[in-house]
């Protein structure tokens, strides 16, 4: 009789969620959640890392699954599709998707403070986007690197056709070091500047909002309509949890920035000492705006407008049709 009291205990204590088990124990709340980076793990995705690391993802019930894109244009396609909940894009590109028909949203800012820029050698003697006439600027086969510099160019008194522009893929660093190009757009702030400088170059850079582009996030989280109208407290529950990683990341930055380096993946070796550095970067960069993964409204629509009238997207839009606020 003592025997099956104990096993009717035992089956009982089986079947119950006690309350003071953590969220993280109770397996069957756990909710199943997938996120595409837009790259190989970097010091942009510190918040996310540390986040893991620290079971903030458990604690607020979710499983996350994180996965690498093939191809660079993976992320907002599949997010778009529901065959990843949530992607880390770029504002451009998920303007150019949605004015393509891709069902997606933004639904957090990741890095808020623009990282890309114009670059060139200081010895080239190019210091505004006029100087641009003459010159060639490499980028990496976007329309919209096109209407950046041509933008620029305008607000400087300048003329467009007089700089030859010359499409370098991903080839920026050796472009710009050989000399094969005298300007770069499409290289980072917090990376291509970086290893540049490294390697022993002297180079500088303009800012696009000087001359006339405006102002937008660098990185941030997208997910598709379907997945924010089936999934939104999930989505919630992912924001709060990246918030949590940010704020630790903060209190520690060294120990931080080797949460990267624990998931380095083998195909892309980082450099420890450009990471770190470029982490010390986006401590502001991730925040330059208001709080971590806060979207400013007027940005977005700033941009799709500048985007349509350049002919980089066929149509304007809304900020209802890029922004989803979770708050909500």
């Amino acid at each position: 009789m003592k025997k099956l009291v104990v096993s009717v205990l035992s089956l009982l204590m089986a079947l119950t969620v006690l309350p003071w088990m953590p969220q993280s124990v109770q397996a069957e709340e756990m909710m199943d959640l997938s996120l595409m980076l837009d790259w190989y793990p970097n010091a942009n995705h510190v918040p996310i890392y540390v986040a893991i690391k620290e079971g903030y993802f458990e604690e607020e019930g979710l499983n996350l699954t994180i996965n690498m894109p093939a191809e660079a244009d993976d992320p907002i396609k599949l997010a778009g599709a529901g065959q990843t909940d949530i992607a880390v894009s770029y504002p451009a590109v998920l303007m150019q998707a949605v004015a393509e028909g891709i069902p997606a949203k933004a639904i957090g800012s990741l890095v808020q403070q623009r990282l890309d820029a114009v670059m060139y050698k200081k010895e080239s003697g190019i210091t505004t986007p006029k100087d641009l006439e003459g010159k060639k600027v490499g980028y990496s086969a976007t329309t919209i690197s096109e209407n950046i510099i041509e933008a620029m160019m305008e607000h400087d008194g300048a003329s467009y056709d007089k700089a030859e522009m010359v499409n370098v893929g991903w080839d920026l660093i050796p472009a710009l070091a050989t000399d094969k190009v005298d300007a770069l757009i499409g290289a980072y702030t917090n990376h291509e500047l970086l290893m540049l400088q490294k390697e022993g170059y002297d180079v500088d850079y303009f800012d696009f909002t000087e001359y006339g582009v405006p102002d937008s996030d660098e990185l941030i989280f997208v997910a598709g309509n379907d997945t924010i109208e089936a999934k939104k407290p999930e989505l919630q529950a992912f924001m709060r949890a990246l918030k949590k990683g940010f704020d630790k990341a903060l209190a520690d930055p060294e120990a931080a920035i080797e949460t990267i380096f624990e998931n380095e993946d083998n195909a892309y070796v980082l450099d420890k000492e450009i990471e770190i550095q470029s982490w010390d970067l986006l401590q502001d960069y991730m925040v330059s705006k208001g709080d971590f993964g806060n979207l400013v409204v007027d940005d977005y629509v700033a941009f799709a407008k500048f985007l349509a009238d350049k002919g980089s997207i066929a149509k304007e839009l809304t900020a209802e049709e890029l922004i989803e606020d979770l708050s909500k």
